[in-house]
């Protein structure tokens, strides 16, 4: 085959980059019957993706190479050591033949590619370099690595998730939407301060976490869902509906309520961070929704979220704390040994 990235007009080698990624991201969905989810970064600062694994809750790190230039029988693909920050991390290499994916895709966690790979001084950072080969060859180093294209979603520990009875939820108004979009980036805003984090968010948006945030070099992963209130003045309070048809309690996933004072055009200075976990015991049931009761200001009465309400300028600093090396993490188990 022709080298085909010499095709490619100059300076194309992203788009290359992020074409393979693509051709990657949906058929990890449609294999897996919607049980993996994908998180894409708000900033690349060396993940490509956080993929939500939902049979048992794993956040699996993916850094996606492609390659559409062959040597032989192999495409060379390249990764910064520094890019590859927990050993459980996953390598994919693929190979770009025109408008589609080669027909095996190479799989190894960073622990292996760091083993196997060669290693090449690029400007004074190490590049590791992996002999892709296009299919197993007896005696190929690379050749385990190999899984057939078809068979990705089940080389990361895919399986289809529980069927759940669904419960009708009451569309949202335009406005609402754009209300809570707001929110979403306003959490997104002080959560890009953390330093060693990066910020995830999913494609589809079709489960509890509407935000990720990971420390990049423990891997501690967390999982936000947004809610954003609308208050007439700063001392009314807001009910909080959060859909019980998609959430899913985990000790790495929180609600983050915010309210947004409309006549003044701001948030409001306080706001909750609540565990997934305590959620459904806080919470009355209003039809599909847990329903929770949101006085940003406070009120006379003592209330069992008054635990959980903290300054909004210390939302960032709160979640530093539970990404401490010490917070439990939902580790990568593939299943196949890479």
């Amino acid at each position: 085959m022709a080298d085909l990235d010499a095709s490619w007009p100059s300076g194309s080698q992203d788009a290359i980059g992020q074409a393979a990624e693509f051709l990657v991201w949906a058929p990890l969905i449609t294999q897996s019957g919607g049980g993996l989810h994908v998180f894409l970064p708000m900033l690349d600062r060396g993940i490509d993706a956080v993929v939500h694994r939902l049979q048992d809750g794993a956040y699996l790190a993916l850094q996606v190479k492609g390659k559409t230039a062959l040597h032989g029988v192999e495409a060379p693909i390249a990764v910064y050591e520094n890019h590859l920050f927990t050993p459980d991390q996953l390598v994919i290499g693929v190979h770009l033949d025109g408008d589609r994916l080669g027909p095996f895709v190479l799989v190894a966690d960073a622990s292996t590619f760091k083993k196997k790979a060669g290693r090449i001084d690029d400007r004074g950072r190490v590049l590791l370099v992996a002999d892709m080969p296009m299919h197993p060859i007896p005696g190929h180093k690379w050749s385990d690595n190999l899984v057939p294209f078809g068979k990705l979603a089940e080389r990361l520990g895919a399986g289809h998730p529980t069927p759940t009875e669904a419960l009708l939820a009451e569309v949202a108004s335009d406005e609402d939407r754009v209300i809570g979009f707001w929110g979403e980036l306003e959490v997104w805003r002080r959560l890009a301060m953390l330093d060693d984090c990066g910020l995830f968010r999913p494609f589809p948006d079709n489960e509890t976490n509407e935000v990720l945030v990971r420390r990049l070099t423990t891997g501690a992963t967390l999982g936000i869902q947004v809610k954003t209130g609308q208050l007439p003045e700063p001392h009314a309070y807001r009910k909080i509906l959060v859909n019980r048809s998609n959430f899913v309690a985990a000790p790495t996933t929180f609600v983050v309520a915010l309210a947004w004072i409309v006549p003044e055009h701001r948030f409001h200075d306080t706001c909750l961070v609540i565990p997934s976990e305590v959620v459904p015991a806080l919470a009355s049931i209003n039809g599909p929704y847990y329903e929770l009761h949101f006085h940003p200001a406070g009120s006379s009465k003592p209330s069992r979220l008054d635990r959980y309400r903290l300054p909004l300028e210390s939302l960032a600093d709160s979640f530093a704390r539970y990404l401490t090396p010490a917070q439990t993490r939902m580790t990568s188990r593939p299943g196949t040994p890479s």
